[in-house]
């Protein structure tokens, strides 16, 4: 893509643009757009907002801006005649203010604002009302001793589907004890022959907004499985392993063959030997491939994807349900579908050698890999193969599978593809970390059998450069015609956590950007960092710099992929923003599959769909380390190599070279008096100067784990001895204080980590 020059924005241009807004607080991309600036100058125009928000002439609320006024609380309490200090009443009323509720075990919690107006609030235990965690609610705004704070005045939906709890019948009265201690003592339910009185039950929640009730849906034959642990991760994070009556009806309703109708107005793409590549254990396919090469050295690249939308109309409880899930949820073991099995698995997925619908990003690249024209049309495809990672790499790598023969010279192409347009990324700047996954073996029994690292070859790296390439052309299929769509976008990193990871690669001894340098410094920097010790220190340290990606109707970019244009478009099956794509797709082509969102309403959809997919992430980490605990529960006392993956006040977590697994080592147990530097860097001994800091190679050895509170708490190992003689080393005890224990948010489990690249088969929404 040829460069073109990027316009300076002035500082006074900005604030006439907000002034303009009159007192409405607008983001970034906006005011560009109203300016008639391009989206690349918001580089720079970034860079003098924040220096105007610095100075105090622009006040920032929730990645918006606004000219600052009155504060809220001091503005009130003029009104009213009120002196300062004298709050508690409201100050915003609670019927057009809306938000998430995340709950705190304590009773405490915090509001996010759907309009994402402002910072999140604080609610204190008595001002929650009979909201529970992942409430949507109406609340109202006022003046408490934490400033600005926040009063629940209705639940509008409930976050939470299901609920686990033992059930009881004591004369006339039936209900469940919840085994989430966030919820109410006993929630109501009607009396039931499914379960006995003491046994476990699965409970589906009553909609609406008065005291929690339920039935009871299923019993839970044994209450001590892991499994357990991983429905209740996922239902307190308001996803569910059953679909309402409804939802079940209508999808067993909809054909599990494309009918003759089907196919009307649709382009025959049957004779395209397209094939899907999966892990060997996937069950939905929702993208296929093709590549050939054109006369010129070039290249055509057919992406398919499973058109979900022709099946799943709006208004409907199928699309009700999916838009509530937002996203499939995967666990070691099992997957909790978006679509249920019958459309996820059945008619929807791309199975081999059947006739299937779907949306085809029909693309052309010269043989530098600069893309050329795009065609997006509604199909009728045929899969030639279900083909694995494995089976492909093999292949690639010179290996004969009879079986796959026929393919050989279709793999070849896709490889030599893959060079290319990998590297058209790299040199634009697009950010890749290398950073390796566990993947959690679970035998039949549901018991953890290893741990060990995520297989990544050539054919995921061939998958993941072909979903980039379709995801980034059918967004700019949709810019080049200022259409409304849903993109993914990424802002700039954090200035201070990029200071830190630019300060650490400098102590290594490597030439760094200046912090407020483009991606593409960045990636040039992580490619200098390939085989050094603290290779994979300094990616987590860049990593947890970086903004997470959410969706928006509005296209302010992706910074991590160094792409002017970015949407989602090859998942509709596990991803509702998909969905939604596809369907102003056909719209846009004159087939639209149903009523055509109205103003305001993708902007809802995105904001719902980026809470879900981080609601998902949750749920996935906080199964992942209830695992991690149980595989290492029987390896207390042994010892590893490790490396200190991350600093905080409360010790050093260490990434564990022989398990995979993450642990932590208290600062309490270092010694006395190590304390978190000035600059959050390090743990340092104010007397002798000792420090610990991210990337430093250590031995640890196991000292004691918690499942049920996800916690791994290691020891320093030191000339062969621990550095916390006489601690007992007991399975299952937590050796920390209780204060300690709140401090850490869990001890072992710290904040997740992003995959490598946006389209990793499977390996789920990081860009």
């Amino acid at each position: 893509m040829p460069d073109r020059p990027v316009p300076e924005v002035s500082p006074e241009a900005l604030v006439a643009e907000l002034r303009r807004a009159a007192g409405k607080a607008v983001s970034l991309p906006e005011i560009l757009s109203r300016l008639g600036v391009h989206p690349r100058a918001r580089r720079g125009a970034a860079k003098v907002m924040k220096k105007l928000v610095r100075d105090g002439a622009v006040h920032e609320v929730g990645g918006r801006f606004e000219i600052p006024a009155p504060k809220a609380p001091e503005r009130a309490r003029q009104a009213r005649g009120q002196a300062p200090g004298q709050g508690g009443k409201a100050l915003e009323g609670g019927k057009g203010l809306v938000g998430f509720f995340t709950r705190h075990r304590d009773g405490f919690g915090f509001l996010a604002r759907l309009d994402r107006q402002g910072p999140d609030l604080f609610v204190a235990p008595g001002d929650g009302g009979r909201a529970v965690d992942g409430d949507v609610v109406r609340f109202e705004i006022f003046a408490g001793r934490r400033g600005e704070q926040a009063r629940i005045v209705e639940v509008v939906e409930r976050g939470r589907r299901m609920l686990l709890g033992a059930y009881a019948a004591r004369g006339q009265e039936s209900f469940v004890v919840p085994m989430d201690e966030q919820l109410p003592p006993v929630v109501p339910v009607p009396e039931t022959r499914l379960v006995k009185n003491g046994e476990v039950a699965k409970v589906w929640l009553e909609a609406g907004s008065g005291p929690l009730a339920g039935r009871v849906v299923d019993r839970v034959p044994n209450p001590k499985a892991p499994s357990v642990e991983v429905l209740r991760a996922a239902y307190g994070h308001g996803f569910a392993d059953v679909f309402p009556a409804e939802v079940v009806a209508e999808a067993e309703a909809t054909p599990d063959r494309v009918r003759r109708e089907d196919r009307e107005g649709r382009r025959d793409v049957t004779a395209i030997p397209l094939v899907t590549i999966d892990g060997e254990d996937a069950r939905d396919f929702d993208d296929a491939v093709f590549v050939e090469k054109l006369p010129g050295r070039g290249y055509r690249l057919v992406v398919a994807i499973a058109d979900v939308s022709h099946y799943v109309r709006p208004g409907r409880p199928l699309d009700a349900e999916a838009l509530r899930r937002g996203t499939s949820v995967y666990f070691p073991g099992t997957v909790l579908p978006m679509l249920p099995e019958r459309l996820s698995n059945g008619v929807c997925s791309l199975n081999p050698e059947v006739e299937r619908l779907c949306m085809v990003a029909d693309m052309r690249f010269d043989a530098s890999g600069a893309p050329g024209p795009v065609e997006v049309y509604a199909g009728v495809m045929r899969s030639a193969a279900r083909c694995t990672y494995t089976e492909v790499a093999r292949m690639l790598d010179g290996e004969r599978v009879p079986h796959r023969e026929f393919l050989r010279d279709g793999f070849v192409r896709m490889g030599e593809l893959q060079e290319i347009l990998g590297g058209v990324r790299r040199r634009r700047g697009s950010i890749d970390f290398d950073l390796p996954e566990s993947k959690i073996l679970l035998g039949e029994d549901g018991k953890v059998l290893a741990i060990e690292r995520r297989p990544r070859n050539r054919a995921h790296r061939i998958v993941e450069e072909f979903m980039l390439a379709a995801n980034e052309a059918v967004a700019r299929w949709f810019g080049d015609r200022e259409l409304p769509t849903i993109y993914r976008v990424h802002g700039l990193p954090d200035e201070e956590k990029l200071q830190t990871f630019l300060d650490l690669a400098r102590a290594q001894g490597f030439e760094v950007p200046e912090a407020g340098s483009g991606p593409l410094a960045l990636a040039g920097l992580l490619d200098r960092l390939a085989g050094h010790p603290q290779q994979r220190a300094l990616n987590q340290l860049l990593l947890r710099a970086m903004m997470q990606a959410v969706y928006s109707p509005e296209n302010i970019g992706h910074y991590g992929l160094a792409a002017e244009h970015y949407l989602h478009f090859t998942s509709p099956i596990r991803r509702y923003p998909d969905l939604i794509v596809h369907r102003l797709l056909r719209e846009a082509l004159g087939e639209s599959p149903g009523r055509k969102p109205r103003a305001g309403e993708l902007e809802r959809i995105a904001m719902v769909a980026s809470d879900r997919e981080r609601s998902a992430m949750k749920a996935e980490r906080d199964v992942n380390a209830y695992y991690a605990a149980i595989f290492m529960a029987d390896r207390v006392g042994e010892r590893s190599p490790g490396t200190v993956s991350a600093v905080v006040e409360f010790g050093l977590f260490v990434s564990m070279e022989r398990w995979y697994v993450e642990g932590l080592v208290k600062a309490e147990d270092l010694g006395d008096g190590f304390v978190l530097d000035k600059d959050g860097h390090a743990l340092v001994e104010k007397r002798s100067g000792r420090s610990y800091r991210v990337g430093d190679d250590v031995e640890v050895e196991v000292a004691a784990v918690d499942p049920a509170r996800r916690r791994i708490d290691l020891a320093l190992v030191e000339g062969g001895k621990t550095r916390t003689p006489g601690v007992p080393r007991v399975k299952g005890r937590d050796r920390g204080s209780e204060k300690e224990g709140k401090r850490s948010k869990g001890g072992g489990k710290r904040p997740g980590k992003s995959g490598r690249a946006e389209e990793g088969k499977k390996k789920r929404r990081r860009r």
